[in-house]
């Protein structure tokens, strides 16, 4: 018996191994992030087809990856038929989400916890110290398979050789190819092209170390489809760039949504790059769509009540030295469909100004203030649309230290616990 792969598309497969099916970060159809990405392919897999899956694993909560109303469309019958797999975290959120569906199991799994799939099949996960990102190691009677999609972190080489040291060398090495977040304002087309090539070198780097048989890049089968966010197509890597540069270095599987690869033949990576450029030649431009608009005193009315829940549930006085420090300070921001101006502090909230728009830090749409005011993880939505231009360099991460609080506490992070976790301290307020 052979391992099979059945491509979904973007970061989703089928593995068919051993007489059972494993579905991979199944995202079918519609825009992700506030609907600021596009799938750069038609998926043929239907909710149906789910029909005989057997375990369905998210890597993390990125509607990318993990799909709310990609499970949804999945008959309930079907779903009562699916286990489950994923990290165990604080908040537990995508747990009691599916149990809520009616999926047969959620099975919440710690760092390399086994988990044997069937005979000769075991599923080990490993997450990052965030609780989002995590990469997955899949071992059959054949083959052996390493999915890293979007883990990226400070130290990766000895991260890397971390997880080489407990899978050994893969035979399948699958990993993003592109950038997936802002990287550039609107002709800044040299700086998306530096990030992109860094994309290209962490390829370089993972295949020195892990020296699969195969690579399969993958998750960035996307296209920023935003008037104000169509620009960042122009930096990034395409799969036919991508092939050319690792085909004679490794066996490079590219596969398009419908594909089914039989594990260690040969793969008609060609056609499927064909295929992707096409598609990416009929984009026409940006998609005509209408955002919400937030007035005034709806944005005022969140941020207070998000001030409210900030101040209730964390000691933000023991933060107020990076104020005094000017490391946490307030951010002018312009927005676009009100033209109106404010700055934004996590201790004050929103203040009202009469600043011009080329005085801003940043500038983008109240839809993309209220979500950051509305949910921990809006600031990350915003970062990962790459929807705002920023004005000021590093303006970006003085927003972000402004929404930490609330980001952390959406996961069930509070200070001053928190505050004084080392990993924290290194991975968001830029200690070392």
């Amino acid at each position: 018996m052979s391992d099979r792969i059945l491509w979904i598309n973007h970061a989703g497969f089928e593995l068919q191994t051993e007489g059972i099916r494993l579905v991979i970060d199944p995202w079918l159809d519609g825009l992700a992030f506030n609907k600021s990405w596009a799938l750069l392919s038609a998926t043929r897999y239907r909710p149906d087809d789910f029909a005989g899956v057997d375990y369905v694993w998210f890597s993390h909560e990125h509607p990318d990856h993990f799909s709310p109303s990609s499970l949804r469309s999945i008959p309930a019958p079907i779903r009562a038929d699916i286990t489950i797999l994923f990290q165990a975290t604080r908040d537990r959120r995508v747990a009691r989400y599916c149990r809520e569906l009616g999926f047969k199991e959620v099975r919440e799994l710690k760092n390399w916890e086994p988990v044997d799939l069937a005979p000769g099949v075991s599923f080990a996960l490993c997450k990052l110290e965030d609780d989002l990102d995590s990469l997955c190691f899949i071992k059959t009677p054949l083959h052996s398979y390493l999915n890293i999609n979007d883990c990226v972190v400070r130290d990766s080489e000895t991260f890397h050789r971390e997880i080489l040291s407990r899978t050994g060398r893969p035979d399948v090495f699958l990993t993003q190819f592109s950038y997936a977040n802002w990287t550039g304002n609107p002709g800044d087309v040299a700086a998306m092209k530096a990030v992109a090539d860094s994309k290209l070198a962490d390829i370089e780097q993972q295949l020195a170390i892990y020296q699969p048989k195969t690579l399969i890049p993958f998750a960035s089968f996307v296209w920023f489809c935003r008037t104000d966010n169509f620009h960042l197509n122009d930096g990034a890597n395409s799969i036919a760039d991508v092939y050319e540069r690792f085909r004679n270095r490794v066996d490079c599987a590219v596969l398009y949504p419908g594909d089914v690869w039989v594990v260690g033949e040969p793969c008609d990576s060609l056609g499927a790059v064909r295929r992707y450029k096409a598609d990416t030649a009929a984009i026409a431009g940006p998609l005509g769509i209408a955002d919400d608009v937030f007035s005034a005193e709806q944005l005022q009315s969140l941020s207070d009540d998000l001030l409210n829940r900030i101040k209730s549930d964390n000691s933000v006085w023991m933060l107020r030295p990076l104020q005094f420090l000017g490391y946490i300070a307030p951010v002018a921001i312009y927005l676009t469909d009100l033209k109106r101006s404010l700055t934004y502090s996590m201790f004050d909230g929103i203040k009202w100004t009469d600043r011009e728009q080329g005085d801003a830090d940043m500038e983008f749409t109240s839809v993309a203030l209220a979500q950051m005011l509305r949910h921990g993880s809006g600031f990350d939505t915003l970062y990962i649309s790459g929807r705002y231009t920023e004005r000021r360099p590093g303006a970006r991460g003085q927003l972000g230290r402004n929404f930490v609080l609330s980001r952390r506490n959406e996961v069930g992070q509070f200070f001053p616990s928190t505050f004084f976790d080392v990993g924290f301290l290194r991975k968001h307020l830029g200690f070392r």
